[in-house]
């Protein structure tokens, strides 16, 4: 390249970076602008309504999706001048679909490394996982139809068939061991998953060196999250000099409470949740659970908080021994994992939980009224609405509940609301701890959301010339309850409300 030729491009790059430069806050409008447009057409519409293995699906999801699907199609046909070596491509296609799934042990890892929610990175998995399945199947068919036998005595055809059953069985047999146990679930899909990893090794050992590369790339993968992951354990479980983690396990009205003292402080944002493991019985030595973090603080926590809804298994195990009045148990942990809203951008906050979905709310009201006393937030106004069957969890959670609005007394501010709505209640506007509000039957979210939308609770000096800030709506809750407040907030829209769906949402 010649002199005059870089200086050329050296002297436009840097006329053109002070012409954006100048229109930079032009640019910021227009993504802002393009942004609401996107949410209002694409994401928060629904285009396939929650049904038992399907869906939400917005419309953005059914975009992405076709998307996804299209540029396999297009690698699939580019070029190619047969069946069998479209099937021979689908194979690979099919193995470099397989990497993100095969990536590491744990979910939770992959998801921190991606900088995306858990839920966002599991659609991910099972999308890829159809896809790769059903390029398999393809492959298999082009195989069958051009060969005139196929001995299951030939190791390549032997292991081919292993590995594509194990895929198989992850395809259709795992929706219901999910639904009769977790634990069930879970083991049995690593079990596969590495059954069909080394099954398809085995299928390529005698086959050229590309298609192998994709099965050493992913196995390096793993084995480099598997020992950051572990890494990070160890570290974090034992310091020098002092002993390993010990959960104290405790239980009120039918829920477990453990308080985890930890070997070395850690620094934990609102909404993370850790993976518990601790011997409370036999199959409890083999299994580790998420359960969400209700302490927080601004630094790092010698202890972390966790409240949790008995099940079964793992959950219903943590329940007995509770009962037995034990000493704190061995306990050890990964994480903290997870996303963490972005609360303190925000005038408004509306929180809406129900049942145990209030567990993952706790550790965002401690650190919005910090924010707040501190001055290092623009929350002026946190709104809890609570929906519950029965007041048996709201009784468990009073403690919790009371200590946060005992913080709340800045200049006798009172920015946090508390409003507990229980259906088989009877009493209406029944007070509970301090300055919750018991109401009977169930929450009128229209009603809430409008009133919060306007800022109808928020004081303001100068009414007419002072700007509303931004809204954000978080839910924990059921399934009905996520899919109404995506319809209604979507009407609010142009007001700056937002919805954030929390990572853990309760059965």
């Amino acid at each position: 390249m010649e002199i005059t030729l870089t200086f050329g491009i050296a002297v436009g790059g840097i006329f053109l970076s002070l012409a954006l430069f100048k229109i930079r806050h032009r640019i910021r409008q227009f993504l802002k602008a393009f942004l609401l447009w996107t949410n209002k057409h694409f994401v928060y519409p629904p285009l396939l309504r929650r049904h038992r293995y399907l869906g939400p699906w917005s419309r953005a999801d059914v975009l992405l999706q076709s998307v996804y699907f299209a540029m396999n199609v297009l690698c699939l046909i580019y070029k190619v001048s047969s069946i069998s070596k479209a099937g021979l491509r689908a194979a690979n296609l099919s193995l470099i679909n397989l990497i993100p799934l095969l990536s590491g042990p744990s979910f939770n890892v992959l998801a921190d490394l991606l900088g995306i929610s858990l839920s966002k990175f599991r659609r991910f998995h099972r999308l890829a996982g159809v896809m790769s399945f059903v390029l398999l199947a393809f492959h298999v068919i082009t195989v069958v139809v051009s060969r005139t036998s196929f001995s299951l005595h030939v190791p390549e055809n032997l292991w081919g068939l292993i590995g594509g059953s194990s895929l198989c069985l992850l395809m259709l047999s795992l929706p219901l061991l999910r639904e009769l146990s977790y634990e069930v679930f879970i083991r049995t899909h690593q079990a596969l998953a590495v059954l069909a990893a080394y099954s398809i090794w085995r299928h390529l050992v005698s086959q050229p060196l590309l298609p192998r590369i994709y099965i050493y790339i992913f196995a390096g993968i793993c084995l480099l999250t598997f020992l950051l992951q572990y890494g990070f354990i160890i570290w974090r479980n034992k310091a020098v000099g002092r002993s390993f983690p010990r959960a104290s396990i405790t239980h009120m009205n039918d829920t477990v409470k453990i308080r985890l003292t930890l070997s070395r402080p850690l620094k934990v944002k609102a909404g993370q949740h850790i993976g518990l493991w601790t011997p409370v019985s036999f199959w409890s030595f083999w299994q580790s659970h998420p359960f969400v973090v209700t302490s927080w603080s601004e630094g790092e926590q010698s202890a972390l908080d966790l409240f949790i809804e008995p099940r079964q298994g793992f959950t219903q195990k943590l329940l007995e021994y509770s009962k037995s009045n034990r000493p704190p148990r061995l306990a050890l942990f990964s994480g903290p994992h997870g996303t963490s809203a972005p609360v303190g951008e925000y005038e408004t906050v509306l929180m809406v939980a129900s049942g145990f979905g209030i567990a993952a709310q706790l550790s965002y009201l401690r650190q919005l009224i910090y924010g707040y006393n501190a001055c290092k937030t623009r929350t002026r106004r946190v709104h809890l609405v609570w929906q519950l069957e029965t007041l048996d969890i709201g009784i468990a959670v009073e403690s919790l509940l009371n200590d946060a609005l005992a913080d709340d007394t800045l200049d006798e501010g009172y920015i946090l609301s508390i409003s507990i709505y229980i259906q088989s209640g009877k009493a209406d506007r029944v007070p509970f701890g301090r300055r919750a509000i018991v109401y009977s039957g169930t929450a009128d979210l229209t009603t809430i959301l409008q009133e919060e939308a306007e800022g109808k609770y928020i004081k303001r000096v100068q009414e007419e010339t002072e700007e509303r800030g931004g809204m954000l709506v978080m839910v924990s809750g059921t399934d009905q309850l996520r899919d109404q407040l995506r319809d209604e907030v979507r009407g609010y829209l142009d007001d700056k409300v937002s919805l954030w769906e929390l990572e853990y949402q309760p059965a």
